[in-house]
């Protein structure tokens, strides 16, 4: 099954070959998905899309083949239509037919005078350290107990559907404690941090919102601040590294990728940060089972302390 969805890159703008082949390549990051798991995507679609060969298509600045443009569409998870519209863009340049770019007009007089920017959420006024590459995070478990899951034996499609979930620690044995709102405990920032907090109560909620399959974005919805996406802090790549919540950009430290934590351990999940492909899990490892203790990423383990149980809260109204 494949989906249409509005928020992956685009052809349109490219006039030659070179940038035609840079809008592939943003649109397999975008995917998040390996080439040999783009490559087990397409061949679950009826298509071939051997992994060394479209790594070597990508690295070019030549037009890629029309098979292998729309095979790469399909296994990023998208729908006919976007396939035929990469088609299109491709058909165009290569037969010379060039699109002309278009240039912004100056902002009127009325955008000047729109008056003062409104006041900045809270993610902003305490974010530590500005976004400098994007990550995808694999990020939560489905739950069995109280959970309503969504299991799919589609392989194009999430696990997980959208909607409000607790995100419940493995290591904590009666489930009490959830990823939520808190401070670093050694007082160093008052900035906020994903840290596990008491699940009765718990504010803000946590919402997930399939970007490809079985990638996510993790968005808190704060009853006052509104909405923030949880991230890796400046999109570290090395252990230790903290997740804190941040402005919704869509990058790559934004997303996370959800994957079962074992196959003997059904609800159960591990949230990996794309970007580093690293696991979420506990600072303190599988013995911290105080409120207050921050998630941050860490080489996988297995241990506890790095599989979630998800589950989902009814009635909640998707934003």
């Amino acid at each position: 099954m494949t989906r249409r969805d509005d928020s992956a890159p685009q052809p349109d703008s490219a006039t030659t070959a070179a940038e035609y082949v840079a809008a592939l390549r943003a649109l397999r990051e975008w995917s998040a998905l390996t080439y040999r798991q783009l490559a087990a995507k397409a061949e679950a679609s009826g298509h071939v899309l051997p992994a060394s060969t479209v790594a070597a298509a990508l690295g070019r600045s030549t037009l890629p083949r029309a098979d292998l443009v729309e095979a790469l569409v399909f296994a990023c998870g998208l729908d006919a239509d976007a396939a035929a519209r990469w088609l299109a863009v491709r058909e165009n340049l290569a037969a010379g037919r060039v699109p002309e770019r278009r240039v912004a007009e100056p902002p009127g007089p009325a955008a000047e005078s729109a008056g003062e920017p409104p006041p900045e959420p809270w993610w902003r006024h305490h974010s530590a350290v500005p976004v400098l590459i994007g990550v995808i995070l694999v990020l939560i478990a489905i739950g069995t107990i109280l959970t309503i899951r969504h299991y799919s034996d589609d392989k194009d499609v999430s696990r997980l559907a959208d909607g409000h979930y607790l995100v419940k620690p493995g290591q904590i044995a009666d489930e009490s404690l959830c990823l939520g709102e808190g401070l670093e405990r050694n007082g160093r920032t008052d900035r906020p941090l994903a840290v596990q907090r008491p699940c009765a109560g718990l504010v803000p909620d946590t919402y997930l919102k399939a970007l490809a399959p079985d990638v996510y974005q993790i968005e808190w919805h704060h009853p006052v601040e509104g909405i923030g996406c949880l991230r890796v802090d400046d999109a570290l790549l090395a252990p230790g590294a903290l997740l804190s919540p941040g402005v919704c950009t869509g990058a790559a430290n934004e997303r996370f990728l959800i994957e079962p934590a074992d196959p003997l351990l059904p609800g159960l999940f591990r949230l990996r940060p794309v970007h580093s492909g690293l696991c979420v899990g506990i600072l303190g490892g599988p013995a911290e089972i105080s409120p207050g203790a921050e998630a941050a990423q860490a080489g996988c383990s297995g241990t506890a302390d790095q599989r979630f149980r998800l589950e989902l809260v009814p009635d909640r109204k998707k934003p």
